[in-house]
């Protein structure tokens, strides 16, 4: 398999040292890679190039495992990470990509969770001015 990394970031508020207001991010946790060996990574990561030049990443990871030393089964201490709209980047086949977690589905026997991500940049230009309408007279 391809080098590959997946990590979750978050946004936060900054100041410039002008002070200067504006929104930095970092970097929680990678949560996958093709050199990490422990159970609680993702799974079966997946990216899908579409014909309009937009991306659609997936993974799967387990929602509980057993501990390789205690024997113990632990719950995942990534899934409190996994949030709706939370911001991944992967770093697949030489290439970063900014998505975005889209939609987080678990299986019906609850042995892990399907994660469905989204380009980034998508979402932030579908947030349009599309049907407002500018009119002095208004």
């Amino acid at each position: 398999m391809d080098k590959y990394e997946i990590s979750l970031w978050e946004d936060y508020p900054d100041i410039t040292s002008e002070g200067v207001p504006f929104l930095n991010e970092r970097k929680l946790c990678i949560i996958g890679s093709d050199t990490m060996q422990s159970s609680s990574r993702a799974i079966e990561p997946c990216l899908v190039a579409n014909v309009n030049g937009t991306h659609v990443f997936t993974f799967r990871i387990y929602y509980r495992f057993k501990d390789e030393i205690t024997g113990e089964n632990i719950i995942n201490p990534f899934l409190p990470y996994l949030i709706n709209e939370r911001k991944v980047k992967v770093l697949w086949k030489k290439k970063w990509y900014d998505l975005i977690i889209k939609k987080i589905d678990e299986d019906s026997q609850g042995k892990y969770v399907t994660c469905t991500c989204e380009d980034l940049f998508i979402t932030e230009l579908s947030k349009n001015g599309y049907e407002l309408e500018f009119n002095s007279e208004l």
